[in-house]
């Protein structure tokens, strides 16, 4: 999967980010640099996430024995 974005590693990079920067044994320079990782790791997740979202559809049939999208609505609304 060499350069496609993958949400799982995405996440779990995050989480290394996160337990670095909370460790307080990094330098300013490294924590900064650390910092901007992870803000563009949340973003593409995020993306990632839309992404996926706008994916799930709900295929109906309409009257005219055609097909048509609909938006996948969760459970309770």
């Amino acid at each position: 999967m060499a350069g496609k974005e993958n949400f799982e590693s995405n996440l779990k990079e995050l989480e290394e980010v996160v337990k670095a920067l909370e460790s307080g044994e990094v330098s300013l320079d490294e924590m900064l640099s650390l910092f901007e990782k992870g803000i563009k790791l949340t973003k593409s997740c995020t993306t990632l996430l839309e992404n996926a979202e706008q994916k799930i559809n709900v295929l109906v049939k309409n009257n005219e024995g055609g097909l048509s999208e609909q938006p996948f609505a969760p459970l309770g609304e």
